[in-house]
């Protein structure tokens, strides 16, 4: 493994957003759906994929009505994306004219060109410079990579990072009979956006800090865990390669993290990858802290992808941490086998 390039800037989170489409879904309810509109024949299989993935519901941008559709008005992923980052300056105190910056990350974007980051800056009528990441479950660490690098040049100038998935747009209910592992995306699946907004210390602290970062790889000459082709309306999953190295990207998150100064043990909470509702506690048992530490959603909102850490991170700094603990983000991307993270003091 090659060195993962490390940040050691602080950085002053002046604050979170998310954004969902429409009313949560239960998985019970989805499966239904699915089997009543598309005769799909294994329902029962698909609820226990979901029983043990512990996932029980989720929000998604679309109806379900043909095999093939849009999002729903509103619920595109620029228009989640957008809605994610004015909660996040909401919160901050903040109005898009006072943004340096606009990255955003996504897999699943409205179109290929112009990026979708670009229909974000229309909707939130913002003139300034933007950049678009495509990636996944570790778009958020390199996004971090490059918000840094623009704010040591202008520390008290906002970038706004916006993680955004629309994934249920890329399920394809036809071809649940031709590829068992579509049962997987169908139950695992969430949409939804979350941003946050970052400045130099010199910037007043309003909701903690981010006192280090890191991303690296492990995937060089090694398959893809998941990939998207050109044109394709499902994205297909390797499980081969996600088992034997997916305990490993967590592994390489931890040693990273200790490297810098980040021991897992000072952790008052662990942000896992949220592939499902149960890796807190197998990420618990496999590194070797007490499973009540770990911070996880994806129970509640499946797995939103590019969006799914910025959105955990948002819930705990809502509902559950307090001012002065420390949270330990551990992201993992299964498509070349990344590894990502942050660690996090809350204000």
């Amino acid at each position: 493994m090659s060195a993962p390039w490390t940040s050691t800037r602080t950085l002053a989170v002046l604050g979170t957003g998310a954004a969902l489409p429409g009313e949560a879904i239960s998985t019970e309810a989805l499966v239904d759906r699915i089997t009543t509109r598309f005769g799909f024949r294994q329902a029962r299989t698909a609820l226990a994929v979901a029983q043990r993935m512990g996932i029980k519901q989720r929000h998604i941008s679309r109806a379900f009505d043909a095999a093939r559709e849009t999002a729903l008005s509103g619920q595109s992923n620029p228009a989640l994306a957008a809605d994610a980052v004015r909660a996040a300056l909401a919160a901050a105190g903040l109005s898009i004219g006072d943004v340096g910056y606009l990255i955003g990350h996504t897999t699943t974007p409205h179109r290929l060109l112009p990026g979708n980051i670009a229909d974000v800056a229309d909707l939130l009528g913002y003139g300034g410079p933007h950049i678009e990441l495509r990636q996944a479950c570790t778009g958020f660490a390199n996004a971090l990579m490059v918000a840094t690098g623009l704010i040591a040049t202008a520390p008290g100038r906002p970038v706004v990072i916006v993680g955004s998935e629309t994934g249920s747009l890329f399920f394809d209910p036809s071809a649940l009979g031709q590829d068992p592992g579509q049962i997987v995306n169908l139950v695992q699946m969430g949409d939804g956006a979350g941003a946050i907004v970052l400045a130099g210390t010199t910037a007043a602290r309003r909701g903690g800090t981010i006192d280090s970062a890191w991303f690296g790889s492990i995937g060089l000459d090694r398959a893809p865990g998941i990939s998207l082709e050109q044109g394709a309306r499902h994205f297909d999953h390797d499980y081969a390669p996600i088992r034997a190295t997916g305990h490993r990207l967590f592994e390489a998150g931890t040693e990273t993290a200790a490297a810098l100064g980040h021991d897992i043990n000072g952790a008052d909470w662990i942000i896992p990858h949220q592939v499902s509702g149960r890796i807190g506690e197998q990420v618990a048992a496999h590194l070797g802290f007490p499973a009540a530490r770990a911070f996880v959603n994806a129970d509640q909102l499946g797995n939103t992808g590019s969006a799914a850490i910025w959105l955990a991170l948002h819930a705990l700094r809502e509902t559950t941490i307090r001012t002065g603990e420390r949270a330990l983000v551990l992201g993992a991307e299964a498509s070349k086998h990344m590894f990502g993270g942050l660690a996090y003091v809350h204000g």
